[in-house]
């Protein structure tokens, strides 16, 4: 059996070598999902352009964790140029008046995302189009480039399909960068001033992404010559999954607020110290304490053997008739004084609901046995007998 196992054991470890082994040498699918986030290295995460944004903004770029609306309801100062890049920018009605009123101050805001809450359009005065509303059968790969209006450099732009581009601007708008095709040029990169601040609104979002960031110089060169509009301010780079978790965890208010999530760690802690001391509490040995026995029988049988033995059945008999007479007195309220007069038999058979008969047997026994100087074993027993029987006639045991 012990062999067994061992063998057991031996062949488990080599298959998870085996495993480990392989699963490090094999080599690893490229992950093309658009995530857009700071942590991640596939070729349309933001690890690069997060790393490489204290050397294309030369401040001191802070990120931001919390929800929008709660970080801009505690900022009275524009001194943070904020920065959004998502797939879908939607932060709700709320949290959007909060960015309006934001960079009507005076701040300013660079959304880069394919898809902008309409909301957030109809509050700018903008509207969007599917870039394949404008030219249909556009060979992607092939044909089309994205240039900033600032720069004659024009790059190629691949592995990603086009989503949206601005279809309508106000007069107050101004196109920073277009994509190009032939002939046509469509806004994907936009200014929009709104009251003393800035919007600035890009929507191609893979162009910032680690792939075309690490492709070429003149891919990097795009990049940090878009963000070159925010180089005045830090930058506040506003961090979606971290939001994300925080959003899904019914904890939020508590973790959020320095005191609640003290408290909070503190009762976790507490609960953690009465488990353990509960636990230890309920597994230590509890001795088997057993109930004193109840030696009234035997006690009662031992008085009854030295009597049997010893004593005299005379102090017996007169004891157990003035036992008798007590109950009687007790139970029927009697006058056992009265015990020789008929009257006292009839009254007795009456209450007890005994038959007078054996009424008048049992008075004129315990009569006789009080009458008698002598008595042996067979008196006790015969008047121990009678009493029992008219005691359970009479219900009285």
């Amino acid at each position: 059996m012990k062999g067994s196992v061992k063998f057991g054991l031996i062949l488990l470890t080599v298959v998870l070598v085996l495993i480990a082994l392989i699963d490090a040498t094999s080599k690893k699918p490229i992950i093309w999902d658009r995530t857009f986030d700071a942590k991640d290295k596939n070729p349309f995460g933001a690890y690069v352009l997060r790393q490489e944004l204290k050397h294309i903004i030369d401040q001191k770029n802070t990120t931001i964790e919390r929800p929008l609306y709660e970080y801009l309801d505690s900022t009275k100062k524009t001194d943070a140029n904020l920065f959004f890049y998502t797939s879908y920018f939607s932060m709700g009605e709320a949290a959007e008046d909060k960015l309006l009123d934001y960079v009507n101050r005076g701040g300013k805001a660079m959304i880069v995302a394919e898809d902008i809450d309409p909301y957030l359009l109809d509050s700018l005065g903008l509207k969007t189009d599917n870039f394949y509303g404008f030219k249909k059968g556009v060979n992607i790969k092939s044909q089309l480039r994205v240039r900033l209006m600032n720069d004659n450099n024009k790059i190629h732009y691949s592995k990603s399909d086009l989503g949206e581009v601005f279809k309508k601007l106000p007069k107050h708008a101004t196109i920073l960068g277009a994509i190009t095709y032939k002939e046509f040029t469509l806004p994907n990169f936009i200014a929009v001033q709104f009251g003393k601040g800035t919007f600035y609104l890009h929507l191609t979002p893979d162009l910032f992404g680690n792939y075309y960031l690490l492709n070429s110089a003149s891919q990097y060169a795009y990049v940090a010559k878009s963000l070159s509009y925010l180089n005045d301010k830090p930058i506040a780079w506003y961090d979606f999954k971290a939001n994300l978790e925080q959003y899904r965890t019914p904890l939020r208010v508590l973790l959020m607020n320095d005191g609640l999530r003290q408290a909070w760690y503190v009762l976790l802690a507490g609960l953690v110290l009465l488990l353990v001391f509960r636990s230890r509490r309920e597994q230590r040995a509890v001795a088997v304490v057993s109930p004193e026995p109840n030696l009234s029988k035997d006690f009662c049988g031992t008085i009854a053997t030295l009597y049997y033995e010893n004593g005299a059945p005379g102090n017996m008999v007169a004891k157990k008739i003035d036992y008798f007479l007590h109950d009687l007195r007790m139970r029927f309220h009697l006058d056992t004084l009265m015990l020789r007069e008929e009257e006292f038999s009839e009254e007795l058979a009456e209450r007890a609901g005994v038959p007078l008969v054996e009424t008048q047997s049992l008075i004129r026994l315990i009569v006789r046995m009080q009458d008698a100087k002598q008595h042996d074993v067979a008196d006790l027993k015969l008047i121990n007998d009678t009493i029992e029987e008219f005691k359970h006639k009479a219900k009285m045991i």
